[in-house]
């Protein structure tokens, strides 16, 4: 009877230890990895005195990678130029978090404004989040006469 006891023991010991031995063991998510896309592909081209759309789109890596938190981005807007639903050339943008495999966008409309001289402008984008590097992209703009 104590053989049979022992027995049962030490089995469950091993489970319990093989059981614990896989799970602690198990590599945490690599961190999260954003794309920065535009569409349309830059250059963005505008008439003076018109708008153009665009939109955002902030890609995480698919696979075994960690969901991106907490994901914020602004977008300055060059002399000349202003956000249309806001009036100014700076717009903040929250994406919140954006899961492995998946994206979060914004569309916004851009305008250049009657004084804006043509030729080529830059806007910058700044994006961050909780757990990815802050990543900086110019855009292109384009102002035909």
């Amino acid at each position: 009877m104590k053989r049979w006891i022992v027995l049962i023991s030490v089995i469950v010991i091993a489970v319990i230890i093989t059981v614990s031995a896989v799970f602690l063991s198990g590599s945490p998510a690599a961190p999260a990895t954003i794309e920065i896309q535009f569409n349309p592909s830059p250059p963005l081209n505008v008439n003076q005195g018109e708008s153009s759309s665009l939109e955002i789109i902030l890609r995480n890596s698919p696979g075994l990678k960690a969901a991106a938190e907490g994901v914020e981005g602004e977008l300055v807007l060059p002399d000349g130029f202003v956000e249309e639903s806001l009036q100014t050339q700076t717009r903040q943008l929250i994406f919140g978090r954006i899961h492995p495999g998946e994206a979060g966008q914004y569309t916004l409309t851009i305008a250049a404004l009657n004084t804006v001289e043509a030729g080529e402008h830059y806007a910058k984008l700044t994006v961050w989040g909780t757990n990815i590097p802050r990543q900086e992209v110019n855009l292109k703009i384009i102002v035909n006469s």
